[in-house]
């Protein structure tokens, strides 16, 4: 039985049903639990926010993403064109964000070699959710034709630190 199942199911019980307001009361124990931990712990906060920012930078690229490609508009006229639409879009942001994490890991093996701790460091506050460095106007074609990208040429002039 999935989670799902199990969950419509208790919420299709009574309200005095008392197996639905034990596991409802035990959900508000393990939320107060999670609260007072999240209090008390300077580094959980931190933790959290860090993945808040970047839920909220991958949400600002797909809306980079739809302003591109014609505004707040629903693409397609049925649900599976919408639905495809949507997926499309979440393909393109996942792109960049696997195109720059390759970016990035290629300049972290450069800069480890030559322990260079200014470049290290400035390499750890740079996000793979950017787009600015990317003409999002363009055609995308997803045809390889058989030739990879040469990172190595294409970050000869990037220097850091």
């Amino acid at each position: 039985m999935s989670q799902a199942t199990l969950v419509r199911k208790l919420c299709a019980l009574s309200q005095h049903n008392q197996t639905r307001k034990a596991i409802f009361e035990f959900d508000k124990l393990i939320r107060s639990l999670y609260t007072l931990n999240y209090l008390r712990d300077p580094q959980l906060q931190r933790d959290i926010h860090r993945s808040q920012n970047r839920i909220e930078a991958y949400h600002q690229l797909r809306s980079a993403l739809t302003q591109v490609s014609g505004g707040k508009q629903l693409l397609g006229r049925t649900d599976l064109a919408v639905a495809i639409s949507n997926q499309c879009g979440r393909l393109i942001a996942n792109i960049i964000i696997a195109y720059n994490s390759v970016l990035l890991s290629t300049l972290l093996e450069r800069y480890q070699g030559g322990d260079n701790r200014r470049a290290l460091a400035l390499l750890r506050k740079i996000s793979p959710v950017a787009w600015q460095h990317i003409h999002l106007l363009g055609h995308y074609t997803f045809r390889g034709n058989g030739h990879a990208i040469d990172l190595e040429a294409l970050l000869a002039n990037v220097k850091l630190g």
